[in-house]
């Protein structure tokens, strides 16, 4: 590790004079840790202020293009720089909650048609009804959380950029280290409401409380049928409440519009390029031969897009290591080791290089715990480093997203702290190989 992050255990048994040499040498050495934080403050800072007229950039819109031009121009001068080019559709992933509404409102149609009719042909329409709900929510909700052979049936595509660096040639990829650092770069989908985490507790109970009982309704009707006023009555009105509540949670959960975007990267894009940077500049820090890389990811917020199409374009980094960047928009920094809702461990070594780092920085981190229905609720759109760690990269990903506090926690000033421990994390990271060898 960089002696800038070097930590200082006193020596118990030092001579006054030594013990005065060696508070100097620690005085030194944290004026010069702070200074270095001030001067990765002020870079990250210069950074949000030359992408801030893009931060509202959604999944392959002419900000988020312009965006990877602009992060292109700024790297180039340190690395070969170039944008990868890939199809996306901006409806996959967080999007697909209005596709989950249509779905409703389609099966809620052949449900209500199916009074109109004798009780054969309204038993069959109610199975139709049941079928669309049914699969046509299986096939949205596949779509909402990013799987592979349900995303590409989606349309329109568009072309959406990574921004891929790098510090050797590209014909020596093959067969070296490896270590990525990597952010998202795309705005979140936002609401039509200013209080956003309280849209989503209300989705989370409407939503699955009105499926039930669409399906509750749907059977009732086939075996109890609807040969009277009253239970016409019963099975159409409140259904129709029911529905409405459903289908309008889905509608509003997200909005599809650039003006409601959630602006939510800009730090971690920041502070990813200030590890880059680092690295680039000191690569005595990692084992020798290691290749670094960057890549800011496009279409991340639309079923990981992304970071799948690097990982697809990219086999070399298998057998590597991946620093990962997620939302940043609490004062909650935590390393998370695993995608809680798909079960995909990011790293089984990144625990001990946290540890590590946190001693040698003094930045405090969180660990939480990978299980638990809240953990899944909060993963339900997967992560960037999902990806990487399937082809075979050890991630470590940090975020700082507590959904049980307001966001807006995490201060442009605390980015170098940031940049601190997640230097020494992957560093350390990088180093297990040799320290297990040894």
């Amino acid at each position: 590790m960089g002696e800038d992050n070097d930590y200082i255990l006193p020596l118990a048994d030092a001579t006054p004079a030594e013990a005065r040499e060696d508070a100097a040498g620690t005085m030194d050495n944290d004026d010069a840790r702070a200074r270095e934080r001030e001067r990765v403050n002020e870079e990250c800072e210069e950074f949000i202020k030359s992408v801030a007229d893009y931060a509202d950039g959604l999944t392959a819109t002419p900000e988020e293009t312009a965006c990877a031009r602009k992060i292109r121009d700024i790297l180039s001068p340190l690395a070969v720089t170039r944008m990868e080019a890939f199809r996306v559709s901006p409806y996959a992933g967080r999007n697909c909650c209005g596709l989950l509404g249509v779905f409703y409102l389609l099966a809620a149609l052949f449900y209500f048609v199916s009074f109109g009719g004798d009780r054969g042909t309204g038993i069959v329409l109610v199975f139709v009804s049941l079928g669309v709900f049914v699969f046509g929510g299986l096939f949205a909700g596949a779509a909402f959380l990013g799987s592979k052979k349900v995303v590409p049936f989606l349309f329109p595509k568009r072309v959406s950029y990574n921004v891929f660096s790098e510090s050797m040639p590209a014909k020596r990829q093959q067969g070296s280290k490896v270590v990525v650092v990597a952010a998202n770069r795309d705005a979140s989908p936002g609401s039509y409401f200013v209080n956003f985490a309280l849209v989503r507790k209300i989705v989370f109970i409407v939503v699955p409380v009105s499926a039930v009982l669409f399906v509750l309704f749907c059977l009732v009707k086939i075996f109890v049928g609807s040969d009277t006023i009253p239970k016409i009555t019963s099975l159409t009105v409140i259904p129709f409440i029911n529905a409405v509540a459903g289908m309008t949670a889905l509608f509003l959960h997200f909005s599809p519009f650039q003006r409601h975007a959630r602006e939510n990267n800009g730090i971690s894009t920041a502070v990813s390029v200030a590890v880059y940077r680092k690295l680039l500049e000191s690569p005595e820090l990692l084992p020798e031969g290691t290749r670094v890389c960057f890549v800011s990811f496009g279409g991340e917020n639309s079923a990981h897009a992304g970071s799948r199409a690097f990982a697809d374009a990219h086999p070399e980094i298998r057998g590597g290591v991946a620093l990962v960047f997620g939302d940043m928009e609490s004062d909650r920094i935590a390393l998370l080791r695993k995608d809680a809702l798909r079960g995909t461990v990011f790293s089984e070594g990144v625990q001990k290089a946290l540890f590590d780092a946190v001693e040698n920085t003094g930045v405090p981190c969180l660990m939480p715990p990978c299980d638990g229905l809240k953990n899944k609720l909060g993963a339900l759109h997967g992560y960037a480093a999902n990806a990487l760690a399937d082809a075979g990269c050890e991630c470590a990903y940090f975020s700082a997203k507590d959904y049980s506090a307001p966001s807006g926690n995490f201060k442009s000033s605390d980015a170098a702290r940031l940049a601190a421990l997640a230097l020494g994390t992957i560093v350390g990271l990088a180093h297990k190989g040799e320290t297990d060898n040894g």
